[in-house]
């Protein structure tokens, strides 16, 4: 995993493949993208203004779509997801973009926030 803050600019330039879980900067998602990649606001906020760089994490679709299955009271274990994917995992439930607890000793995911949850069901259609 690649966590330097690139410019996609910077990216064109020397002809580097974007990186699964990598934290491009761009001024809105549609730059970002590709087959295989989904972008995700690293810093969402609803005063991110139109012309100005924001950060996005390049997921994986796939799981992307894992993360539609965070529903209300449907908790997913820790243990289904990769290393990559725990920590991104992790850094969006700092983000309150969905919600996270301890039972019985393990770390579950839930309670996807509505926002996100129509934000990437909206990318995953493109």
């Amino acid at each position: 995993m690649n966590g330097k803050k690139k410019s996609i600019e910077e990216t064109k330039e020397h002809n580097e493949n974007i990186e699964a879980f990598g934290v491009i900067k761009a001024e809105n998602a549609s730059e970002l993208f590709t087959e295989h990649l989904v972008p995700i606001y690293e810093e969402y906020d609803k005063r991110n203004l139109p012309d100005k760089e924001k950060a996005f994490r390049m997921l994986p679709r796939k799981f992307a779509a894992k993360l539609l299955k965070f529903e209300r009271n449907s908790m997913i274990p820790e243990d289904e997801f990769t290393e990559d994917e725990k920590q991104a995992l992790n850094d969006f439930a700092k983000k309150k973009y969905f919600k996270s607890a301890k039972v019985a000793g393990k770390k579950v995911y839930f309670g996807l926030n509505s926002e996100i949850r129509r934000y990437i069901a909206s990318v995953l259609g493109h």
